[in-house]
This record gives C-alpha cells, structure tokens and sequence, in this order.
C-alpha cells in the first residue's frame, strides 16, 4: 500500500466497487479526483504531475469531467497487480503458470457466474463519450484503451488489438492499424470483397483481455480462445452487437462501425512510448452505434503512462517465457525493461546461459535490440560487470530498413571468487 498522495487532489477509493470497477483493482490503491477538470490535455497533465512530484502513477477515476457531465475516467487502468490478479496468478508463478495454460486446451463453455452488464445506446454516439484529448501536440481527442475486435469475411480469425483512434466528429474516427497487425490484414480481406471492414471497440471488460488484444499472438485461431486458455476459464462472449464481431459481455462500452477503404490525415499523437508518431494517413471509422454502462468509468491508457508499457512488457515476458521453456530451455524469469519502452531490452534469467539460447531469444523478438541472457540479472549492471559473456550481433531492421545492430550476450563465464555477505 502506498502512503498516499498528498496535496494531489487525490481522495483514497474505499475499494474497487466503490470507484465502478471489478475486484481484480483491489490489488492496488485506487482514488478519486472529484475536482472539476477538463477532458482537454488538463486530466493527463494533471496525472504527469502527480507522477512528477510522487515518483508513482496511481491509478484514478476522474469524477468530474468538464465536457462530460456525470461521465467519469479512468487513468492507469492496467497497473501489473491488476493484470496479475485478472489472470489468477502472482508476480512469482506467472510465468510457469501462463505458459502452462497457453499450452493447455481451450476451457469448455460452463454457465456464467456472472450476468452481463447492461448498457444502452447513447444517442450523441462518441460526442457522449469522455475521450481525451492526452497531450498539446495531439491532433485531437484519442481513443487509446479500446480494444479492436475485427474477423475475415468468412467471421473466422477473431483478433483483439489496440489501435489508435483519432475521433473528428459524433460518427467519425481515423483508426490507425499497422500493417504489422493481423486486424490490418483483415481488413485487406474485407476490402478485396469490396466492402469496408466491420469492427467492435470495447473497453471496461476483464483486464486480462488487454493482455492477449496487447499480444503478438499467432494470426491463426480464435483470439477470445487463447483469452480462454489464459485465464483457465471460457471468456464470456454472448455475442455480437448488431452484427458486428462479438464483444465480452461484461464490456462496460462498446463501439460498433466499419474501417473504410478511404483514408484521411491522422495525427499527430503523443505515443506512450514517449514520442510523437507524425501526421499520417489511416483509415476512416464509421461508427455506427455507441453503447456504455450507466455510471461506469471510461479507461484511457494516457499517452506517456505505465498502463502501455506495462501491457507490452507483460506479454513479451510471458510470449518469450513460453517460447524458450517450449523449446526446452531452462529459463529462470523473463524481464523486459520498462525504462527501454517495455520492449527494446530483454532480460532473460538462465543458469544455463549460452548462444544457443541467445540465438533462439533473438530469433523470437526480433523488436528487441538487446538480449541479456545469464544468472543473477537482478542488477543487470553488476552481473555485466562480473561475468564474461560471448556476443551474437544481427542487423536491427526499423521500418524495413536497417538501422544499425541488435546484440545478445549470453554470461558464460563466471567471475572469479565469490561475492561478499549482506
């Protein structure tokens, strides 16, 4: 438990269901800030600061929105207590117990022990909604914390991904879907067909769900099965929203709309890895239909924050956990570093380090521009320091181009002596 925030504005939440939210955010503190404050760059600037002064990023719900009255949001919403506790499982067994259950069958359907949340159709559609405008420099108001549900034509190959959506008016959006991205290559799917691409945009469901729509998963199958397989229980999905890819049934808000074949200039935005993507072009969202829970928060993953990171280093730990435990290797942990984006510098803990390992790890991710493969990684610094290590360097390529080497280093050689007590 923190010790609080003081002369913040913050107000501690008695518990999760007192801020609207489901039990899995009792694993950290919440709070409240009941101010006024506009929707604006104020919110976001007003949690950088708090970051600013405290050293920490609380997780808080904003009950007083300028623009929007009576709509509140949530900032910071997948702190990684959070995803832990979504998932059933603890910082230390994580690990193991998700590449157990990656590696599992799919849970068969049971009866629900929840009913579906109720929502209704708000009739001024994404002018209802308390979508924030994050930093000065953005174009515009952003959604960051939807999840995209997108499918081919035939409704096969169900994807979550989180896409960036610039909104311009009540029913239009640019949604920016990386080429990368298997909901980019639906949708070149439904365009070869003629027609513009269905999609769904929930948020407010089970945190854990962030964790596979954040996940570079395998195009193939059913993103809300491996959902399934992660939790260790089905993922309650009842269907879809007017015809449109199914969304969880206890999404709190729901957008429903078609990515056009036309596109328009997007951007720019403040990413929350710290930099601005430029002015671009990215495809026109139709919305067709927005749906929200009465009272419940808003998430926002605020450009800057620790709820991106987190959920990227989150699932490129447990992705390459499973991939070397698969391959046989005997991996101790998978630490990605937040300070490095969440992505750029991999820690891999092994008493068994060696350039085999390195080679697989590097072959994994190839995003990664530094793989660490050794024992005590605690104090990366130290153990660079001590051991001697061999080197394996590839070309790094950044937009399909090569831009400079990547490096792993497996310690292999041990320091001499041993190291002193306390």
């Amino acid at each position: 438990m923190s010790g609080g925030f003081p002369g913040s504005g913050l107000t501690p939440a008695a518990d999760a269901a007192a801020a609207g939210l489901p039990g899995c955010y009792d694993a950290v503190d919440l709070y409240t800030y009941d101010r006024p404050i506009s929707s604006r760059v104020e919110v976001a600037r007003t949690l950088a600061g708090i970051e600013q002064e405290h050293g920490a990023r609380p997780t808080v719900v904003f009950t007083d929105i300028a623009e929007r009255p009576g709509a509140r949001v949530l900032c910071h919403p997948y702190p990684r207590e959070v995803l832990l506790a979504a998932l059933g499982t603890t910082e230390e067994k994580h690990l193991p117990e998700m590449s157990r259950r990656l590696a599992g069958p799919v849970p068969s359907p049971g009866a629900s022990s929840q009913l579906p949340v109720r929502r209704r159709e708000l009739p001024g559609m994404l002018d209802d909604l308390p979508i924030l405008q994050h930093r000065p420099g953005d174009a515009g108001p952003y959604i960051t914390a939807g999840v995209g549900v997108t499918t081919r034509p035939d409704g096969s190959g169900v994807n979550m991904g989180f896409y960036r959506t610039q909104v311009v008016g009540p029913n239009e959006a640019r949604i920016f879907l990386d080429p990368r991205t298997d909901g980019h290559r639906n949708l070149l799917a439904w365009l070869e067909t003629g027609r513009p691409m269905p999609i769904s945009l929930f948020s407010g469901a089970d945190p854990a769900l962030t964790v596979v729509a954040a996940s570079r998963l395998p195009a193939e199958g059913d993103d809300y099965e491996i959902a399934a397989r992660l939790l260790g229980r089905p993922v309650d999905v009842g269907g879809s929203v007017g015809g449109f890819p199914p969304v969880p049934d206890h999404a709190t808000h729901v957008i429903t709309g078609y990515v056009q074949e036309q596109d328009a200039v997007e951007g720019p935005f403040g990413e929350f890895k710290g930099y601005y993507a430029e002015a671009r072009r990215s495809n026109v969202l139709t919305v067709t239909g927005v749906f929200a829970t009465p009272g419940a928060p808003w998430p926002t993953i605020v450009a800057g924050a620790r709820s991106g990171l987190t959920l990227m280093s989150f699932q490129n730990e447990y992705l390459m956990y499973a991939q070397l435990h698969g391959l046989g290797h005997q991996i101790k942990s998978v630490h990605y570093s937040i300070r490095a984006r969440g992505e750029f510098v991999a820690y891999i803990e092994t008493d068994e380090p060696s350039q085999e390992l390195v080679r697989a790890a590097m072959a994994f991710d190839v995003r990664s521009k530094v793989v660490i493969c050794g024992p005590d990684l605690a104090n990366p610094g130290q153990a660079l320091a001590t051991y001697g290590f061999t080197t394996r360097t590839e070309p790094y390529y950044r937009k399909g181009r090569v831009e400079g080497e990547r490096i792993g280093l497996a310690l292999v050689i041990p320091p001499d002596g041993w190291p002193t007590e306390y």
